[in-house]
């Protein structure tokens, strides 16, 4: 847990969660893959960061690695404008 989460602040968005999130928000639920290949990034980094996100409650992970952003995520976006 950082010293951000401990403390109750959100961690800003890394530049590469931002753009997942908006990829989300733009084009609904995506299956991992297809944001890996919107986005030219490789498997691990996806996962890892879709996985960050869905702990952090910014995209709900369904069946089969399908993400979506939540109010959550979409409240974070427009923060980070």
């Amino acid at each position: 847990m950082s010293m951000a989460q401990a403390s109750g602040v959100p961690d800003r968005l890394r530049p590469i969660d931002e753009r997942i999130l908006r990829l989300l928000d733009a084009e609904g639920i995506q299956v991992r893959l297809d944001i890996e290949r919107r986005l030219s990034l490789s498997n691990c980094v996806t996962a890892t960061r879709c996985r960050s996100l869905a702990d952090r409650g910014l995209v709900r992970n369904s069946n089969w690695c399908c993400y979506r952003i939540t109010e959550e995520g979409k409240r974070c976006l427009r923060a980070e404008l």
